[in-house]
């Protein structure tokens, strides 16, 4: 397959799938800037890996895992460096630059709007660890099937269920502890 034809098939069955990754980014990353960063190395993986994906397979499941490596390893890297300074982008041009969905998903402020969860759930998602953040955003957020966030993860959909299960419950604890100190404040 000559380069360009690769290249014209890559963005037409990627390009719908932009916007959930780059939700799930968001949700994954709580930053705009970190969020484009590992959208653009998914992608970027996505392309050079793109003939060992199997056609007839689960595209999405397949990106969202090709993400979430993505995440982790900035993640990683994230730890091991120093966070360098952020540079704005110059307002006037600051439009031109977004897609729809950053747009959406930006505050005033340049943060992150997670789709209308408060504050309290914010800080409760980022607390999670990262395997349980991951499947709790593409179940709850996502929403997708369990299949698929097996498929993207690379794990039985017995593990996904259990860690489902075990983050929703670590938010309802830190929820109903946040609401205690809410409660008496």
């Amino acid at each position: 397959m000559r380069s360009t034809d690769r290249r014209r098939e890559f963005e037409a069955q990627t390009r719908p799938l932009l916007n959930g990754l780059y939700g799930a980014a968001l949700r994954l990353a709580s930053s705009r800037a970190q969020a484009d960063d590992i959208v653009q190395d998914a992608m970027l993986q996505a392309y050079l890996s793109w003939d060992r994906f199997e056609p007839g397979t689960n595209l999405r499941g397949w990106m969202h895992r090709i993400l979430l490596n993505a995440f982790i390893t900035q993640y990683r890297r994230n730890k091991r460096e120093r966070r360098a300074l952020d540079l704005e982008v110059d307002p006037g041009r600051r439009g031109a630059l977004l897609s729809s969905a950053q747009e959406e998903a930006e505050t005033p402020d340049g943060g992150v709007r997670y789709g209308g969860l408060t504050r309290t759930l914010q800080e409760a998602l980022a607390a999670l660890p990262e395997e349980f953040r991951a499947v709790v955003v593409m179940a709850d957020l996502g929403e997708m099937t369990y299949r698929e966030i097996a498929d993207a993860l690379g794990c039985p959909m017995g593990t996904v269920m259990s860690r489902l299960h075990r983050a929703r419950r670590a938010l309802a604890r830190s929820l109903t502890a946040a609401e205690g100190v809410a409660q008496a404040a």
